[in-house]
C-alpha cells in the first residue's frame, strides 16, 4: 500500500496510479479513502470502465446506494452500442455474481454478510418478515457497523415499522454522524411523527454530507413548510426538483408552498404539472445525488 501512495502522489495525472490505488484501498476495506483516487482516475480517463466499477463497489459499502447505482450506469453507457455483446455482458455478470455468491458461501458460511446477502434476496420477494430476521441476524453479529443497522432500519421502514426503523438509523447515525442516508430516512418518519423541526436537523445534517440529494431537499422544504416557513422552504424545493424534474410529490409540494406565499398563478401551474406527471404514472423513486 505504502508504494502506491507514493506513486500516486508523484504521479496524480497517472490514471493507472490512481486507479491502482483506488482498487488496492477498496479491496483492504477503506472504502471511503477509496473513494478520492477512484473519482480522479475517472475524471482523467472518463473512458475507463474500471473507475466506475470501483466507485460502484466503493459507494455500495459505504450504504451509498445512489451514488453507487450511478456509478454502475456510467459503466454501463460505456459498452458499445451493439445488441449481442450487451445481452452476453449481461448474461455474464449474473453468472458471475452468481459464483461470488457461492464463494461467499463457502469461504464464510456464518458470516453476517451471508445473512445481509439473505436478507436483500426476501426483500427483494416483498417477504418483510424474513428479511427483517436476516437484518436481524447482521446486526447482532456485527453491532459495531452502521450498515448493519441501516439495512435492518430499512426493511423496517419498508414493513411499515417507523418506530424500530427510526431506532437503527439512529444507531447507524452514532457510529458514523456522516451516514446521510440513515439521517435522511430518519428525517422522514420524524415527519411522519409531526416533529418537524427535529426533521429539520436530519434533513441539514444529510445535506452538509450530500446536497446533491433531491430527496433530502424535498424532506427539508416540506418540514419547513409545516412549521410555518413557506418563504425559506421554496428554495429547497425548487433544489429538489433542479436535481430530479421527475419526482412527482416535489411538485405538488411546491404548489403547496406557492399557494402559502400568495403566488396563485404559478400555483396553478405547478398544480397541472404534477396531475400530468401522475397521469403519466411517473414514480418516485429515490434521486441520484449530484456529484459534487
Amino acid at each position: 500500500m505504502g508504494a502506491l501512495e507514493q506513486t500516486a502522489r508523484a504521479k496524480p495525472d497517472s490514471v493507472e496510479a490512481q486507479l491502482m490505488l483506488g482498487a488496492k484501498r477498496f479491496r483492504c476495506g477503506q472504502a471511503a479513502a477509496a473513494l478520492e483516487p477512484l473519482r480522479i482516475a475517472s475524471r482523467l480517463s472518463p473512458g475507463n470502465s474500471s473507475a466506475y466499477f470501483y466507485l460502484g463497489v466503493s459507494f455500495l459499502a459505504l450504504d451509498r446506494e445512489e451514488e453507487a447505482r450511478n456509478a454502475f450506469k456510467r459503466m454501463a453507457a460505456l459498452t458499445p452500442p451493439d445488441e449481442d455483446e450487451i445481452y452476453l455482458l449481461s448474461r455474464g455478470y449474473s453468472k458471475l455474481s452468481s459464483a461470488l455468491l457461492e464463494r461467499l458461501h463457502e469461504v464464510a458460511p456464518d458470516s453476517y454478510r451471508i445473512h445481509q446477502v439473505e436478507g436483500e434476496y426476501f426483500e427483494s420477494q416483498n417477504r418483510s418478515e424474513q428479511a427483517i430476521e436476516q437484518f436481524k441476524l447482521a446486526a447482532r453479529q456485527r453491532p459495531e457497523l452502521s450498515s448493519t443497522h441501516y439495512s435492518l432500519g430499512s426493511a423496517y421502514w419498508s414493513a411499515f415499522n417507523s418506530d424500530q426503523a427510526a431506532v437503527e438509523f439512529r444507531e447507524a447515525v452514532r457510529i458514523s454522524p456522516q451516514h446521510y442516508m440513515a439521517r435522511y430516512k430518519l428525517g422522514m418518519i420524524l415527519l411522519e411523527q409531526n416533529r418537524p423541526a427535529d426533521a429539520t436537523a436530519e434533513f441539514r445534517e444529510a445535506l452538509a454530507v450530500q446536497p446533491g440529494l433531491a430527496d433530502a431537499h424535498f424532506g427539508l422544504a416540506k418540514a419547513l413548510l409545516q412549521q410555518g416557513q413557506p418563504t425559506d422552504a421554496l428554495p429547497e424545493i425548487e433544489r429538489s426538483l433542479d436535481i430530479d424534474r421527475g419526482l412527482v410529490p416535489a411538485h405538488y409540494l411546491r404548489y403547496q408552498i406557492l399557494r402559502k406565499l400568495g403566488r396563485d398563478a404559478e400555483a396553478e401551474k405547478e398544480l397541472v404539472r404534477f396531475k400530468e406527471l401522475k397521469s403519466k404514472g411517473t414514480l418516485p423513486a429515490l434521486s441520484e445525488p449530484v456529484q459534487r
